[in-house]
């Protein structure tokens, strides 16, 4: 179904101008894609800057234009595939550690928001990086047993990979998310007490003093991203340009407030604005809900449990400090949105299994 609702999207967005992240960013990356393919099929090398993300995405995308046709439209039906992919991900590891009920309702956003539908109908990285981040947490959390650990292992890596050359910005968050995950796996304090108290006092330390060294650097990357997007008719404080770390911290949770849940009732200025409003309140509905899920999941997998939390929070923050206008929240956000869904579907499905036993039994 998810693939069906994608190929219907991308199909009415071809023929119609509704999608507006068809456009900009969208079409820099076509035209790269074109220029690498073109550049290939003449016997050539494309001199690529790999730290330009129009040239790296751009080569990703280079093989639809190698093929003969609509290029773009196979890029964008690549894309819808890619999303789909990932909305199935979501459905196996809620299945699995709860229920097919759980799984349908964890997917239900990601099958009908229209901004999921828009940004898997565009020649965006967003649908890479979220097929790259839920096919590594599903081979991490629901290891198939047609891959031995080392496979798993790798694979999972090759995703997480991908999702970083995409967006590397990222990386600090996925280090931090793995290395708690794997430290609750393993449980070294079981056979080394004292060596495992040092290892966490050595890490804790060294990240104080990254914080203390780098905080001004990162701050002012915030400031910069925060005045270069702080522009459209959905922008919203943008004046706030926290430069030391005590006003951030103040800010970081009213700025991932807003980057999970906007665009707030007063922020409503045009009719299209009411159809991201109900995602935002469903957005509101699972975060409440994914508190209960996140209770019932860690009683069959901790590890994995805080690492989705931990991911929810950290990515939530940063990305809030970051963002300052509701079109760049509702894209970026889908990074950690799966994952609220995952709990959240998982908390409501309980909930409703509670009510139904409750009303046989009055």
């Amino acid at each position: 179904m998810a693939l069906f609702i994608r190929l219907i999207s991308v199909l009415i967005t071809t023929i119609t101008s509704l999608n507006v992240y068809s456009q900009a960013d969208a079409n820099h990356f076509a035209i790269h894609a074109e220029w690498i393919a073109t550049t290939v099929l003449s016997g050539s090398i494309p001199p690529l800057n790999f730290d330009d993300i129009y040239h790296v995405w751009g080569a990703m995308l280079s093989p639809f234009w190698i093929i003969p046709g609509p290029s773009r439209i196979y890029a964008r039906v690549g894309i819808a595939i890619l999303g789909a992919i990932a909305v199935y991900n979501v459905y196996i590891i809620v299945r699995h550690y709860h229920s097919r009920y759980a799984g349908v309702l964890a997917v239900l956003p990601m099958l009908f928001y229209p901004s999921f539908l828009f940004l898997h109908a565009a020649i965006l990285r967003e649908a890479m990086i979220l097929f790259g981040l839920t096919s590594a947490a599903r081979l991490l959390l629901t290891p198939s047993p047609k891959l031995n650990t080392i496979s798993t292992y790798t694979l999972a890596a090759f995703f997480i990979s991908i999702a970083t050359i995409l967006r590397d910005d990222n990386l600090p968050v996925y280090l931090l998310v793995l290395v708690i995950a794997a430290f609750l796996v393993l449980k070294p304090w079981q056979r080394y007490k004292k060596l495992t108290a040092t290892a966490v006092g050595i890490g804790t330390a060294t990240a104080l003093a990254v914080i203390v060294i780098y905080g001004r650097q990162m701050l002012e990357y915030f400031i910069y991203l925060r005045q270069a997007r702080s522009r459209g008719r959905t922008g919203y404080l943008g004046s706030v340009l926290p430069d030391t770390l005590p006003p951030a911290i103040a800010f970081s949770w009213v700025g991932a407030m807003y980057f999970l849940f906007t665009p707030f009732p007063w922020m409503i200025s045009h009719s299209m604005d009411f159809v991201i409003l109900g995602e935002s309140i469903t957005n509101l509905i699972y975060a409440v809900a994914a508190i209960s899920g996140a209770r019932i999941l860690a009683k069959k997998t901790l590890a994995g449990t805080v690492a989705l939390i931990l991911g929810i929070v950290v990515g939530t923050l940063l990305y809030g400090l970051g963002t300052v206008n509701v079109g760049t929240a509702v894209r970026h956000r889908q990074m950690v949105l799966w994952a609220i869904f995952l709990l959240g579907g998982i908390g409501i499905a309980q909930y409703i299994c509670i009510r139904m036993s409750s009303i046989q039994h009055s």
